[in-house]
């Protein structure tokens, strides 16, 4: 599998984000194959929709930025860093509103509809390179409990199926595995992030090309685990639990 981060411009609000792309495209010398896949930062993607605000202070935890992170997420538990939120069906920090790599004094919001917008991006690409299946990753990073460092999660995507369902397939001695989903789209953008960085790299699209997945033409959205389900389970407190099952 080839992982290839490609160099852009600063992507700037108003920016078509389409144009940007095939511009990155053309200066990185890639012209799309099939079964391709591309990673596109959720930052940028935000940002060319207008998806960043301003500001009067960075604190997450006071003033302006809190009643943000309160219209943008639901506020969960505080910690020392930020608030605990759950944001589309994902527990997230501080409802993925993020202060780093845009204009002092602002702040970048989640897209709005990160399926529907890859969705548009993987059918105008098509139709450009002549191809029949393309993925297209809408990609932000995300902490594990009691793991050092942050990995990759897919916030939206649309071309390939996002989960792979082993259950009642054999392991190498013919057992049936009973629970095991494979989170494919969040593992594609964990290896594209290698690529892509957090910092100053401006590599916000990444080409992954010979990735091991289905290509479906059509949106496929990953299902949040049922709480009971959750192998957290049995550590959640009782306020959680009402939080996150409550309409």
């Amino acid at each position: 599998m080839e992982v290839k981060g490609l160099k852009s411009v600063v992507i700037k609000p108003k920016d078509d984000i389409l144009a940007v792309l095939e511009k990155a495209l053309k200066s990185n010398n890639i012209n799309l194959k099939n079964k391709d896949i591309l990673v596109i930062s959720s930052k940028v993607l935000a940002v060319t929709e207008g998806g960043i605000v301003k500001v009067k202070s960075d604190n997450f935890k006071a003033g302006d930025l809190k009643a943000l992170i309160l219209k943008e997420g639901k506020k969960l538990f505080p910690s020392d860093y930020c608030w605990l939120t759950l944001k589309n069906g994902n527990l997230t920090p501080n409802a993925g509103i993020d202060r780093s790599n845009i204009m002092k004094g602002y702040v970048v919001i989640w897209p709005k509809n990160p399926y529907k917008s890859a969705g548009i991006i993987q059918k105008t690409l098509k139709k450009k390179f002549k191809i029949t299946n393309l993925g297209i990753i809408i990609a932000d990073s995300a902490c594990e409990p009691l793991r050092l460092g942050v990995h990759g999660i897919s916030i939206g995507h649309f071309g390939i199926e996002g989960i792979e369902d082993c259950r009642n397939k054999k392991d190498i001695y013919g057992k049936k595995f009973q629970f095991t989903q494979r989170a494919i789209a969040d593992s594609l953008v964990t290896a594209a992030l290698l690529e892509m960085g957090e910092t100053n790299e401006k590599k916000p699209f990444v080409l992954i090309r010979g990735a091991n997945v289905k290509f479906i033409n059509k949106a496929y959205k990953n299902k949040n685990i049922p709480l009971k389900e959750d192998l957290f389970y049995g550590i959640y407190n009782d306020e959680f639990k009402r939080f996150v099952t409550k309409k």
